[in-house]
C-alpha cells in the first residue's frame, strides 16, 4: 500500500508510539485521525496540528475505544472528516502496575478496563472499521501487542494476557477480514516512553542488559516496523516482535 492519499485513524495517538505512527504516516501523505480517550485530548490536538502541518488532513476524535457506541462514533467522525479511511492503528491501551505474584491486589474492575481497551477495544475498532475500508477496495489493520503476550513478563498478569489475547484475536481477524483487509499486529519490547519510564531505571537498565542490542527500542523504529506491516501486500494474521533481542537468550 502507497501512505499517500490514504487516510488512518491511530487509536492512542496522542502520545508515545501512537503519536509516533500517526506523524510518520503523515509525512507520507496520509490523512490521520488521533484518537484519545478524553484525558490527552491536549497531547491528541497537539499531534493533529504537527500533521496538518506536515500538508495532511488531520483531526482529533475523542472516544473510549472500551465502548462500542464510542467507538461507532468515531469511525464515523474520522471517516467523514478525512474522506475516507485506509488503515487502523490499534495501538490504544491500558495496564495497572501490580507484581505478577501478588494476586490479591487485582480485582474485577481491574480484569476488565484491561481486557476492555486492550482486546475488546481492538475488536471494536476493527469492526467498525472494516465496512469503510472496503468502500475503498481493501486497507489495512496493524495492533499494538507486547512481548507480554509472548513470554510471562511486564506491569500485570491482566496485560500480559490481554496482550496474548490481542495476537489471537490478530489471526482470527486476518481470516475474518481476508483477503481485502491485512491484519497483523507488532510486539514491542521496552520502549522509552511515559509507560517505559514507569518501570524505574533499574529495571530499564536490566532490560537493556539482556537485550542483544544493549538499548531500548526506539519509539521511531516501532512506528517503522508498524509502517512496514500496513505498507505490504503479502503479510496477514502475522506477530512482528520487536524487542532488540531482548529475550532470545
Amino acid at each position: 500500500m502507497i501512505f499517500e492519499g490514504k487516510a488512518a485513524i491511530v487509536t492512542g495517538g496522542g502520545t508515545g508510539l501512537g503519536q509516533a505512527v500517526a506523524l510518520s504516516l503523515a509525512k507520507e501523505g496520509c490523512a490521520v485521525a488521533i484518537n484519545y480517550p478524553g484525558a490527552d485530548r491536549d497531547e491528541a490536538e497537539a499531534t493533529a496540528a504537527q500533521a496538518a502541518a506536515l500538508g495532511v488532513c488531520a483531526t482529533a476524535v475523542c472516544a473510549d475505544v472500551s465502548q462500542n457506541d464510542q467507538v461507532i462514533r468515531m469511525v464515523q467522525e474520522a471517516s467523514a472528516a478525512l474522506g475516507r479511511l485506509d488503515i487502523l492503528i490499534n495501538n490504544a491501551g491500558t495496564t495497572i502496575m501490580v507484581p505478577f505474584q501478588d494476586l490479591d491486589a487485582i480485582d474485577e474492575a481491574d480484569w476488565d478496563r484491561v481486557l476492555g481497551v486492550n482486546v475488546k477495544g481492538a475488536f471494536f475498532c476493527s469492526r467498525a472499521a472494516a465496512p469503510e475500508m472496503r468502500k475503498q477496495g481493501g486497507g489495512r489493520i496493524v495492533s499494538t501487542a507486547s512481548v507480554s503476550g509472548l513470554f510471562p513478563v511486564g506491569s500485570s498478569i491482566p496485560y500480559s494476557v490481554s496482550k496474548s489475547a490481542l495476537m489471537g484475536l490478530t489471526r482470527c481477524l486476518a481470516v475474518a477480514l481476508a483477503p481485502d483487509i491485512l491484519v497483523n499486529a507488532v510486539a514491542p519490547g521496552r520502549l522509552p516512553t511515559r509507560w517505559g519510564a514507569a518501570f524505574g531505571d533499574d529495571s530499564n537498565q536490566g532490560y537493556i542488559d539482556q537485550a542483544l542490542t544493549h538499548r531500548l527500542v526506539k519509539v521511531e523504529e516501532a512506528a517503522d516496523a508498524i509502517l512496514s506491516l500496513a505498507r505490504n501486500d503479502s503479510i496477514t494474521g502475522q506477530v512482528l516482535v520487536i524487542d532488540g533481542g531482548a529475550f532470545l537468550q
